[in-house]
């Protein structure tokens, strides 16, 4: 069973996304709670794992050198995993998907120039194994470039233990550590979870 957002959620995520910089203050005019109410609701989206980082925007277009680049492969199924976690580790390969098609994996990469492009693709993919490559696009202007989450109230968010990491399919069990919340699948794990950090459990309670 996921965890919903309501009204004042998506509200919140929606003031994030249009300037990250806003402060709980602002926020909090925005969408007519009270301070503390935005941060606890912040903090909550956080521990979850909705929201992952709050970081700067750049206009691509504002860069005077530089290119972006979409790229399309096509690789062994068995080998995709694999592929992606390595070339994620590359600075300038800045988003990876899974797609549906004729390829299954797109990459975008920011690079120099065209020599720099010619290089990656003619070079530098080889290292990671076996990709085909199926098509590459430079982006020449962007017109909109947003999050991949639309958000609106009710919408969904996957809970994960926070003791075995695995999905939590139904309502999960909490416990409450300082001023936050841990998520878990059963009992077993937040009991363990309890024993495994009772000292720091114990130590953020006397803080609040």
């Amino acid at each position: 069973m996921p965890q919903r957002l309501d009204r004042v959620d998506s509200t919140i995520l929606k003031a994030l996304m249009e300037d990250g910089r806003r402060s709980y203050r602002q926020i909090a005019k925005i969408t007519g709670v009270s301070t503390p109410t935005v941060e606890s609701r912040i903090r909550r989206m956080n521990e979850t794992g909705f929201i992952t980082k709050i970081i700067p925007r750049f206009d691509p277009d504002k860069v005077a050198e530089g290119l972006t680049a979409l790229l399309t492969f096509r690789v062994n199924d068995a080998d995709l995993h694999t592929i992606a976690a390595k070339l994620s580790e590359l600075e300038e390969v800045r988003s990876i998907f899974f797609i549906t098609g004729e390829t299954n994996l797109m990459l975008r990469i920011v690079l120099v120039d065209a020599k720099d492009l010619q290089d990656f693709i003619s070079y530098r993919i080889k290292e990671f194994g076996d990709l085909q490559m199926v098509s590459n696009q430079i982006i020449t202007k962007t017109i909109k470039d947003e999050q991949g989450v639309v958000i609106r109230s009710d919408m969904g968010i996957s809970l994960t233990c926070d003791y075995c990491k695995a999905d939590i399919s139904g309502k999960p069990i909490t416990l409450r550590v300082g001023q936050g919340e841990r998520y878990f699948c059963c009992k077993i794990c937040r009991e363990s979870y309890k024993e495994k950090y009772k000292s720091r459990i114990e130590s953020l309670a006397k803080q609040t």
